[in-house]
């Protein structure tokens, strides 16, 4: 699982992108970089998650975690087709 960070400009949202196997071996690691990044990143935050492979219902459950916080603190995910 691999996580950049582009922490934007100053009139566009930071971007977490996030790519690889989401599955019940790499969703705990997932959930505790995203919280320590969301929660310093701000209001207007993206997810991308358009390149991640979700291998299983761990992975589901951690996107679906990650989605709700974001829209609840202003932020979006762009999730896998």
């Amino acid at each position: 699982m691999d996580v950049t960070i582009d922490l934007g400009q100053p009139a566009q949202p930071s971007v977490i992108a996030v790519r690889g196997d989401l599955d019940v071996h790499t969703a705990s690691a997932l959930r505790e970089a995203l919280q320590c990044l969301l929660g310093s990143a701000g209001e207007e935050l993206t997810v991308d998650a358009t390149a991640v492979h979700v291998v299983d219902d761990a992975g589901r459950r951690t996107l679906e975690a990650v989605e709700r916080h974001c829209r609840e603190f202003g932020g979006q995910v762009r999730l896998p087709a």
